[in-house]
């Protein structure tokens, strides 16, 4: 006698599962004798059902006794129990109703009598606690449990259990579940819309679903129908109606510990931009980090986060969203944590910046009173990775800070955060954080500040080998008028643009003014740093009797000032080589390359490689110097340089 609950129908908007179902479906026919269970967990949302469904249809003609189907709400409250969903098993297995037992234990016993020695699918939707799958699991036999998971079960004390979990899905596969739904013409028709869509539903099966049934709607109205959808997503409160996060999380979110859901609520502040540290969460909390660490991994069980190492999260934007929907606390209490986190960042990089740039005169002369920092990194080494680590929910943190009015803060991490970018070439959040820098400094009136940020913003544009623009930058913060040290600087920055267009005697001329004011100005080191510039434009004998002298100069200097002294190897490197005397060139830009590597400075890596290809063509080793130019360009190209890369692929095409 087979059972007889019936298997939902397929899917018809089903898409790319096809390595999943793939490897299931080899688990499950290579399996020994004996029953076996594959549980398909993932996101809520992400199409766990649908997968199951059409995993059980393509299997169903190997477990020929007949399927047997139940569906479990996300809430165990509000679900069916485990004595229901037995109760209809036996009525499917043939019991009269009549002689069906009323206790829990005599059920599941009856139950596992009668799929003893059978071929069945025992198909468990939803499933929201191992029990229940412990409660269903039929006799000894050869038969197919699929388990999808509500919320994270763990059935590990049952043999054969195979566990697969569902990701998003990828662009091209969320956008093809969108044509199916509305149809391949309409997405080819609005293709950039179609791609907004598909990003805005965090390519979730079940928001792609909804989304794509409203569109169609709209088409038998409007011509542009996927443009009027992404109108309404845009727009924050018709998107709680066209895409309610509650219907797909609410259910599992009310079911976490009380100290989780907090967590879960600070996902939704805006002061991070969807990645997050255990310490951000918990300086945001005010929960041990601890404590924070165990509800991360609940909240990654349950493919609602994901990690990214050790410490640190990645967050959907859909279950961002829904933790600030869902958040019934007023503004004042949020703003409290959105506060916390603020303060944890300023913090942080105040401690940075004393380890990365101490002798830098910013700091002091445009924040005098600023008080030591609370946080205590072990080294430089540390307060760079905690900034690597960091970098994108500064941003988001600056972002929601200028957004509050608190310009102040904006202003100070720009001015900060300058040693991080300088060695990590970060550019494109560098430029985005100084034009908000920018619009703050106008709008505190602080001059110095905006001369300083237009000097910063100057050498990315340098980097990037956007010449003009870079110039244009340094001439407005000379305009600034804003004291010495501000207009040498100035002159620093655009004598490098007006070396890099080969302007030698202007890069000359602007870089004696330099030298000049850093000896009226009377800082030590500013002096060392012009004197070294201006050796870059001298001529090579010149050249490198200043560079001695700035050698000398670093190495008496109190800070660390190794990366400087090899940057002077290096150029000493090239002069030698203006010079002639290729063996000195080589030994000199080895030896700075060995520091830029040990200090993984990989733009200045380049450079030098660069400069060892031209000694390689004057001493007629095109092949050594195709080597070091190539390595070059391909780290020019990794970090998003068009301009030298584009100049080495040139010098690479010229070699014979």
């Amino acid at each position: 006698m087979s059972a007889n609950l019936q298997l939902p129908e397929r899917n018809c908007g089903f898409v790319n599962r096809s390595d999943v179902l793939r490897a299931a479906t080899e688990r499950v026919l290579a399996a020994p004798e004996g029953n076996r269970t594959i549980v398909i967990g993932g996101a809520p949302g992400c199409g766990k059902t649908a997968t199951g469904i059409e995993l059980a249809h393509r299997l169903q003609g190997y477990f020929t006794d007949g399927l047997l189907f139940a569906r479990f709400a996300a809430d165990p409250l509000n679900s069916v129990t485990e004595s229901e969903v037995l109760y209809d098993f036996l009525v499917a297995l043939g019991e009269h109703p009549d002689s069906i037992p009323d206790r829990l234990d005599a059920r599941r016993a009856r139950y596992r009598a009668l799929t003893a020695g059978r071929a069945l699918i025992v198909f468990l939707d939803g499933v929201a606690t191992a029990q229940q799958v412990r409660a269903l699991e039929p006799g000894p036999g050869s038969s197919l449990i699929v388990v999808t998971e509500s919320r994270p079960v763990t059935p590990a004390d049952a043999a054969g259990t195979h566990l697969f979990a569902l990701k998003s899905l990828d662009a091209a596969a969320a956008r093809d579940m969108l044509a199916g739904i509305v149809g391949a013409e309409a997405v080819a028709a609005e293709s950039v819309e179609a791609t907004t869509i598909v990003q805005m539903c965090d390519r979730l099966p079940v928001m792609l679903s909804t989304v794509g049934s409203m569109i169609r709607r709209a088409q038998l109205r409007i011509s542009t129908p996927l443009a009027e959808m992404v109108e309404r997503l845009h727009d924050e409160n018709r998107r709680r109606v066209v895409l309610p996060t509650g219907v797909v999380f609410d259910a599992y979110c009310r079911s976490l510990p009380e100290g989780t859901q907090e967590c879960h609520r600070a996902l939704g502040l805006t002061a991070h931009g969807g990645e997050v540290s255990i310490a951000a969460l918990a300086a945001a909390v005010r929960q041990p980090q601890y404590e924070i660490a165990e509800s991360m991994i609940e909240l990654a069980n349950a493919h609602l986060v994901e990690q990214l190492d050790r410490t640190r999260y990645a967050v959907r934007d859909l279950v961002r969203r829904h933790a600030r929907e869902s958040d019934d606390r007023g503004p004042g209490e949020r703003r409290v944590d959105e506060e916390r986190l603020l303060w944890y960042f300023d913090e942080g990089i105040l401690a940075a910046d004393a380890l990365l740039a101490p002798l830098r005169p910013w700091r002091n002369s445009m924040f005098p009173e600023l008080p030591a920092s609370t946080v205590e990194f072990d080294d430089a080494d540390a307060a760079r990775d905690w900034l690597r680590g960091e970098r994108i929910s500064i941003r988001a943190a600056a972002e929601y800070a200028f957004d509050i009015a608190r310009y102040d803060l904006v202003v100070r991490w720009c001015v900060l955060l300058w040693p991080f970018y300088e060695k990590e070439k970060q550019l494109t959040d560098f430029l985005a954080l100084h034009e908000l820098g920018a619009d703050a400094a106008r709008r505190l009136g602080q001059r110095a500040a905006l001369a300083v940020l237009r000097l910063q913003v100057g050498f990315a544009y340098y980097w990037l080998y956007e010449l003009d623009t870079a110039a244009n930058e340094f001439t407005e913060a000379l305009n600034e008028d804003a004291g010495p040290e501000i207009t040498a600087s100035a002159l620093e920055g655009l004598g490098l643009v007006r070396l890099a267009q080969r302007q030698q005697r202007e890069a000359l001329d602007l870089f004696r003014r330099n030298h000049d004011l850093a000896r009226h100005i009377g800082d030590q080191r500013r002096i060392v740093l012009a004197i070294f510039h201006r050796a870059k434009a001298e001529a090579p004998d010149p050249a490198l009797a200043l560079l001695e002298q700035a050698a000398d100069g670093f190495a008496a200097l109190s800070g660390d000032e190794t990366e400087n002294e090899a940057k002077v190897r290096y150029w000493r490197g090239r002069k030698l080589l203006e010079h002639g005397d290729l063996d000195a060139a080589t030994a000199s830009l080895a030896s700075a390359a060995a520091v830029m590597s040990a200090r993984r400075r990989p733009f200045d890596e380049a450079h030098i490689a660069a400069a060892l290809g031209d000694v390689a063509v004057a001493r007629g080793d095109h092949e050594q110097a195709r080597a070091e130019y190539s390595r070059a360009l391909t780290t020019y190209s990794d970090l998003g340089f068009a301009g030298l890369t584009a100049e080495m692929r040139s010098a690479v095409d010229q070699l014979p």
